[in-house]
């Protein structure tokens, strides 16, 4: 991975891992500042507008089960909840509300592959990417050396 966060000049900020290390992560490069809280906020507000808004489009990753769809994102959103199938469609969900791609930096044994998440129907691509790093199931923030890595990410529960 020291190759790739040289390649790109980033940093690996570590999160938390409380089940929203995906959230968490991108928090980190929406708020430069090492209040979080507020970005962390309009991020989830961002995922459930969107998830809502766009629900035809998003159960047919999962079934023609609406309520499905609406139950898994709660879960996740509210209780932290982490579900395969609402874990691989937050992602896509967090790339349309925010209308920027994600560039996913995968590490595991056989090397790191990226994997790029465009968001659908995009109104304006020219948005520089979001960068996260993941490894097995949890995700860090890849965030630009400018940027101060916060020491310790306050969890909204605290």
């Amino acid at each position: 991975m020291d190759d790739v966060t040289k390649s790109l000049n980033v940093t690996l900020a570590h999160t938390l891992a409380d089940g929203h290390c995906f959230i968490h992560a991108e928090t980190l490069q929406l708020n430069e500042t090492p209040n979080t809280m507020q970005a962390y906020k309009f991020l989830m507000k961002a995922i459930e507008t969107e998830s809502t808004r766009n629900k035809n489009h998003y159960r047919n990753f999962i079934d023609k089960n609406s309520d499905r769809l609406d139950l898994l994102v709660h879960k996740y959103l509210h209780n932290k909840i982490f579900d395969h199938v609402a874990g691989d469609l937050i992602p896509q969900i967090t790339s349309k509300a925010l209308q920027k791609p994600i560039h996913i930096y995968s590490e595991g044994d056989s090397g790191i592959w990226k994997t790029i998440v465009q968001p659908t129907m995009p109104r304006n691509i020219n948005k520089s990417p979001v960068l996260v790093h993941l490894k097995g199931y949890h995700y860090s923030a890849l965030i630009t050396k400018k940027m101060r890595p916060l020491l310790k990410f306050q969890s909204p529960d605290d």
